[in-house]
């Protein structure tokens, strides 16, 4: 080929680029690195004798309070959350009405009682027809019982505390009618919280009524001693577990209901809580989908993760004892939460067996 023509068709090529870039097309970006993860590996579980399972905090006892007449509210005295002591009024009704009943009964009484006293000489001396006493009598009795019913009625008005707690419900508004049976408010007493924890059927056997049990309170950095007052005689038919209530002191009312409470259970008896084919690891590394299935991200040697069904047992001490997986995998405790089949993924360091960093 002529060198001419080589020199020409040298720039033309050079031109053909350039003209690709000059429309705006970009070069394809670099690939993401691959995320970082942190691990922890899943150790054997044998010889753990401490249940600690995740509870929550309820009230001791909780009150519905209603009036027990019908009326319309007039005031309402108190708030929600607000600490209430024995016989405190809570709120009032109209008692306009039941005023007047209460007048009404008092008049007919005295009359009542005038003509029993005007007739009861007569009575004795025989002059008067027994029949016509008795009536009397009775008539006397019944405006009485009349009297004392419009009292009542009257004092209905009035709604106060059936013991000391604290305002958890409000439903009373003034200017709401009020129904007997409807709870107007709901008190909780506070004095002694009772943490609840679901214990699996396989363990429930070795839980003692009256046992001692350290209750941790993560919200309040608090670390407390209860008492095992309650063992639920029936099991959760979806969960297969077991309420055990632990009793616990509030003297400061610092515990409040619907607090998470982690229950620290000591088992009497039998071999260890996680002996057999069971490995721990940290509960992070646990996940539920969405059909509430467990599972968890294991690491393989080409640093993909895969997801790896697995069946929690328990939980015991700092870790989650199951089974699913072997001893020594690699399982995912935290990174990105976007993770997936296949994935390639960093290590950090891992977690020497159930240390967290």
């Amino acid at each position: 080929m002529p060198q001419s023509k080589v020199r020409f068709l040298l720039p033309v090529s050079l031109l053909a680029t350039l003209a690709t870039f000059g429309c705006g097309e970009a070069p394809p970006p670099p690939s993401a690195p691959p995320p970082w993860v942190t691990v922890a590996r899943a150790v054997k579980a044998a010889g753990l004798r401490e249940l600690r399972l995740s509870g929550t905090l309820s009230a001791e006892r909780s009150i519905p309070v209603g009036f027990a007449t019908l009326g319309t509210v007039e005031r309402v005295l108190v708030e929600e959350g607000q600490a209430v002591d024995r016989g405190q009024l809570l709120a009032t009704l109209s008692d306009r009405s039941y005023r007047d009943a209460v007048g009404i009964a008092e008049a007919k009484a005295r009359q009542a009682e005038d003509a029993y006293r005007r007739l009861l000489p007569m009575h004795q001396n025989k002059t008067l027809p027994e029949v016509k006493f008795v009536e009397v009598e009775t008539g006397r009795e019944q405006a009485q019982l009349a009297v004392s019913m419009a009292r009542k009625n009257l004092a209905d008005t009035e709604l106060r505390a059936p013991a000391r707690g604290v305002v958890a419900s409000r439903r009373a508004e003034p200017g709401t009618s009020a129904t007997p049976g409807l709870p107007a408010f709901t008190i909780v007493e506070t004095a002694t919280m009772t943490a609840v924890a679901p214990v699996p059927e396989t363990l429930i056997g070795r839980v003692q009524r009256g046992a001692s049990v350290r209750i941790t309170v993560p919200a309040l950095g608090k670390d407390l001693a209860g008492t095992i007052h309650e063992i639920a005689v029936a099991a959760n038919p979806l969960t297969r577990t077991y309420d055990v209530k632990v009793s616990l002191p509030n003297p400061g009312g610092d515990l409040r209901v619907g607090m998470i409470a982690d229950v620290h259970l000591q088992v009497t008896g039998g071999p260890a809580l996680a002996a057999g084919d069971l490995l721990a690891v940290p509960p992070e590394a646990v996940r539920i989908d969405e059909r509430g299935k467990t599972y968890v991200f294991v690491v393989g040697a080409d640093k993909k993760i895969q997801r790896r069904a697995v069946s929690v047992e328990r939980f015991v001490g700092e870790a989650a004892a199951l089974t699913g997986v072997d001893e020594g995998t690699l399982v995912v405790t935290s990174g990105t939460p976007m993770l997936y089949d296949g994935l390639t993924v960093r290590l950090a360091e891992p977690q020497p067996g159930l240390v967290r960093r």
